[in-house]
């Protein structure tokens, strides 16, 4: 009889650790939450001897505008970002998108589980990004006029255009907040393929369930080929306005980058994510360190909820 109950016990432990969970929203009509998050990034050459950082401050407030069978209407705002450090270091990041977000309301359409599906309003948000996109370009070549000579004013323009598209401000938006989990079906051990701008990435989850709340974890590895790195490097040159002749010259050099060992990619990190039964994040964090090109860049970001509308 006891070998019984053990074994009914340990195949209801196991099926427990097995059972897939589906991580959705179930937000009400009118929910309204604040978040404040805290970055700092390090960016640092060993070779060389020396290291720049900067560390980012902001605010982002989430609006249930409407709640029906279908899914939600969000309104997302980030206010009050604030910059210490050296911005050259924040560009690095690839993440100067979201910079260009503060201020503007942006309106998401999601499905019943939360996971975005459109955004509403992209016309407008696309007209403001694109004007505070070009401010910042103009005060980078006034400070450095040097820079006309080897990408021209023009080209980085056009490039810079060029990425404003709906797809890349929803990915935005998903890479920076908890609603990259919507509508994932997830269990321990359970292993996802990512690709943020071109940077692939392997991502293992750990899900602990609490009596109101939902912890996941990522493990995240690089999973990026010799040539994989190649294509990211020339993709970035692009969209950084390089023309032919500049990637005509990385793939020449290219070989020699390979015998020095500079080839490579390797990303290694954790990301932290509490939800709430409702599907609201309490705290959501992310430490990534990433060595490439001789470089190494650290991130670590924390947001938290600072005021909610709900008791």
């Amino acid at each position: 009889m006891k070998k019984l109950l053990f074994t009914l016990a340990f195949a209801l432990a196991v099926t427990a650790l097995n059972a897939q969970t589906l991580i959705k929203a179930n937000f009400q009509k009118g929910d309204q939450a604040t978040y404040e998050s805290v970055a700092d990034i390090k960016l640092s050459a060993p070779m060389a001897g020396n290291s720049e950082s900067i560390k980012t401050n902001s605010q982002t407030k989430i609006t249930v505008k409407d709640a029906t069978a279908d899914g939600y209407v969000i309104e997302m705002t980030t206010t009050n970002v604030k910059m210490e450090g050296n911005l050259e270091v924040f560009q690095q990041t690839g993440n100067m998108l979201n910079q260009y977000l503060s201020n503007v309301p942006i309106l998401l359409k999601t499905d019943a589980n939360g996971k975005v599906k459109d955004l509403l309003n992209y016309t407008e948000v696309q007209t403001k990004v694109s004007k505070f996109a070009m401010a910042f370009m103009d005060s980078l070549y006034k400070a450095k006029p040097e820079m006309e000579k080897t990408l021209p004013k023009y080209k980085m323009a056009m490039s810079m255009n060029s990425l404003l598209t709906k797809e890349a401000f929803i990915e935005s938006v998903e890479y920076n907040s908890f609603f990259i989990l919507f509508g994932k079906t997830l269990k321990t051990g359970d292993k996802e393929d990512m690709n943020k701008q071109g940077i692939k990435t392997t991502v293992t989850y750990e899900v602990n369930k609490e009596p109101n709340a939902l912890n996941i974890i990522g493990k995240i590895k690089g999973n990026m080929t010799e040539d994989d790195v190649k294509a990211f490097f020339i993709d970035k040159m692009k969209q950084m306005g390089a023309d032919e002749a500049m990637v005509s010259q990385l793939n020449a050099n290219w070989g020699q980058i390979q015998k020095m060992g500079m080839a490579k990619m390797d990303v290694d990190g954790t990301s932290m994510t509490k939800l709430l039964n409702t599907g609201w994040a309490t705290e959501y964090s992310t430490d990534v360190k990433t060595k490439m090109m001789g470089m190494e860049m650290f991130i670590t970001s924390v947001t938290k909820l600072v005021e909610k509308s709900w008791k």
